[in-house]
């Protein structure tokens, strides 16, 4: 998983690309060079047509928005903040902890997920960069195992794995809308749920065409 993740976007029938960006987004918030790069105007173009894609066009607009609300440091800065408040926060309360464990119905970090999630990566033969520290349970990993395993058209692989995220996504995604809100990464949620959506119906397929993006 040490491949830059999205460098195109998807066509209307390919969400493998879709998964890496979100998977880049919720492991670690974007620096000023991706900011600048999404604020642009291939990369604002980007934006709406994954959110054409996913049928998510407010959320997409409103990301875009909020790219373009002041300086790009102010706005990285931003959503570097949010991303530790939501992320990285010392209190449940206060947070929306990214991991399957602890919205799974278990509710302990470190549950049965993480070695469900073993099992899927040899399966798929991944491997967790070393400088990684986050469990395989973490949302960025699940979804960047969920990209592969549609790249590697393991139509078994993909259905089991999605069926793991819709387990507890849901949950998460609305706790982190409510935190939120119309916040980049309460859009992020909406993106998401709409992203698993479409390959729980089977509309996700792999043409391995690509548009040239800037995000």
């Amino acid at each position: 998983m040490s491949r830059d993740p999205m460098d195109a976007v998807p066509e209307e029938q390919d969400l493998v690309f879709v998964a890496e960006w979100l998977a880049q987004q919720f492991l670690s918030p974007p620096d000023v060079q991706q900011v600048e790069a999404a604020r642009s105007m291939p990369g604002q173009i980007a934006l709406r047509r994954i959110g054409d894609c996913l049928g998510q066009p407010a959320a997409a607009d409103a990301l875009c928005q909020l790219l373009a609300a002041g300086s790009a440091a102010d706005v990285t800065l931003a959503v570097q903040r949010r991303h530790t408040a939501l992320f990285e926060g010392i209190f449940r309360q206060r947070s929306v902890p990214p991991y399957a464990s602890l919205w799974d119905g278990t509710g302990r970090l470190c549950g049965p997920a993480v070695d469900r999630m073993r099992a899927v990566l040899r399966d798929l033969d991944l491997h967790v960069q070393a400088d990684c520290a986050e469990p395989p349970d973490h949302l960025a990993i699940q979804l960047a195992a969920l990209a592969e395993a549609m790249r590697q058209r393991r139509t078994a692989a993909v259905a089991d794995l999605t069926d793991q995220m819709l387990v507890w996504t849901g949950r998460f995604a609305a706790a982190l809308i409510r935190a939120d809100g119309l916040g980049y990464y309460g859009n992020l949620a909406r993106f998401l749920l709409s992203l698993l959506d479409r390959i729980a119906d089977g509309s996700a397929t792999v043409d391995g065409g690509r548009a040239t993006a800037a995000i």
